[in-house]
């Protein structure tokens, strides 16, 4: 493994750890709904989501990043389904807005990660 290659997946590294802040800025900043204080469940998922986005796009199986998506639809279908506090019209919009905004940032950043880890610059070595 040579130097170049250690340093990208340093960077990879850097980029996965501090996503999760990264995204919430940004969320805080398009937003003008204010969300009600978290207890991080939202930042633990969305690692874990980027992390197998990660995992999948290294191991090439590109098509397993549509199952995570697909369970996220699902799972807020349903919440939004049984929330009686969202029957609201403006208020389910805003709030879905919310959470698509924060699914495609950590989506992006994952692919990107993934794509950036998989680059291999072993072959431009001098021989």
């Amino acid at each position: 493994m040579n130097l170049m290659n250690l340093t990208l997946y340093f960077l990879c590294l850097v980029l996965y750890v501090y996503s999760g802040p990264l995204i919430k800025f940004i969320l805080m900043k398009m937003s003008t709904t204010q969300m009600p204080k978290s207890d991080h469940v939202g930042l633990l998922i969305g690692y874990l989501e980027r992390l197998l986005i990660i995992i999948f796009i290294l191991l090439k199986e590109y098509t397993a990043i549509g199952l995570i998506i697909a369970s996220k639809s699902i799972l807020r279908f349903n919440d939004m389904k049984q929330d009686p506090v969202t029957d609201i019209p403006e208020k389910v919009d805003k709030r879905s807005e919310y959470i698509l905004l924060g699914t495609m940032l950590s989506l992006t950043t994952g692919m990107l990660i993934g794509l950036l880890a998989s680059i291999d610059f072993s072959g431009l070595e001098k021989k």
